[in-house]
């Protein structure tokens, strides 16, 4: 009886062993699976999210994400500084996992990489039991590349130049840009010359998208890191000093500001970097124009037909310059691509 009453014992206890594994292989199962359909639904909102920004790049040269509307949203530890922007892209249920739902933060660096957005995508299934993490890089063509051997000569014009009194400080390591002639020089046809000599192939539109990004994002010559590039369209007497050595700027002054004269710079004023005067090669605008103290570059759309006495403008190599950016390895300027190398699970 004994003997009996063991075996039946030890037969129960395997048998309870036995469905005990099943059960734990199941639910192992379970959340393998559950675990699957997470990551699934973080690649498809990775892709889908690459999809969206290629369709707005498409209608104009910065993406309405990184507007200042209700897709933007405040930036996570540790990007909430100015120099990162973020934004928020939502994408729609997948139609193969209705119980997943997924976000995607987008990120830029305003500074040095306003091109190349960092895409996170958290994803989740709606009873909480499962979560992915993935992350990209998206190139987004926002800025074009600048030359590989720029124009480094302390002025760059699109005519020639003349110094009033001869009283103007002109200095250059490799020489002007330009003969200093004493006439009054315009191009029958204006090409931008000047500006893709030193540029290259950023267009204004793109310096204006990249200049309000900056400013709407809080950065400003007293944030740290400061702000690295200026449009201005206003036409009074520019009054503030920007750049240093191991930040300079890019300063332009549009066609709206050079409406009638391009605004000078105030004696005493010291730029660091590169500035640009768009005079739609028309010298007038250029005109009695002071030059405050400008260590790096000057740009003119036109010729220089009178510097005033009292402008500084001397040659400096900038490292790096603000519009001289990183480009990734084996990328096309001209579309939005994941950059090679760039995926991989988990948080930043």
């Amino acid at each position: 009886m004994l003997v009996a009453i063991s075996l039946g014992l030890l037969a129960s206890l395997a048998s309870f062993y036995s469905a005990r594994s099943v059960l734990v292989d199941r639910l192992a199962s379970h959340n393998q699976s559950q675990a699957a359909q997470a990551r699934l639904a973080a690649e498809a909102a990775l892709a889908w999210a690459r999809a969206e920004i290629q369709r707005q790049h498409a209608s104009g040269p910065t993406p309405p994400i990184w507007g200042t509307g209700p897709s933007s949203t405040p930036c996570p530890s540790p990007y909430n500084t100015p120099r990162w922007q973020c934004a928020t892209l939502q994408p729609p249920a997948h139609p193969s996992l209705p119980d997943a739902r997924a976000q995607v933060l987008a990120l830029r660096d305003l500074i040095r990489s306003p091109h190349v957005a960092q895409l996170l995508a958290n994803a989740s299934l709606q009873d909480g039991t499962s979560q992915a993490q993935l992350q990209a890089q998206v190139f987004i063509p926002t800025v074009a590349p600048a030359p590989s051997q720029p124009n480094t000569a302390a002025v760059v014009l699109n005519g020639c130049a003349l110094a009033a009194n001869n009283a103007a400080n002109l200095a250059s390591k490799s020489g002007s840009a330009s003969n200093v002639c004493p006439g009054s020089h315009t191009p029958i046809t204006c090409a931008p010359s000047a500006w893709a000599s030193v540029l290259g192939e950023i267009t204004p539109e793109q310096i204006r998208a990249w200049s309000e990004a900056q400013s709407h994002n809080g950065l400003s010559a007293l944030s740290q890191p400061a702000r690295s590039v200026y449009w201005v369209d206003n036409s009074a007497t520019w009054s503030q000093s920007l750049g240093t050595p191991e930040a300079p700027v890019l300063l332009v002054f549009s066609g709206q500001a050079c409406a009638q004269r391009c605004p000078s710079l105030a004696p005493g004023v010291r730029v660091v970097g590169t500035v640009v005067l768009q005079t739609q090669c028309q010298d007038d605008k250029a005109r009695a124009w002071h030059a405050g103290h400008i260590e790096g570059q000057l740009v003119v759309e036109s010729g220089l037909p009178e510097l005033k006495s009292g402008s500084r403008i001397e040659a400096r190599e900038l490292n790096p310059s603000p519009y001289r950016l990183p480009w990734p390895p084996g990328i096309d300027a001209r579309q939005v691509q994941r950059v090679p190398g760039s995926w991989r699970e988990g948080e930043p």
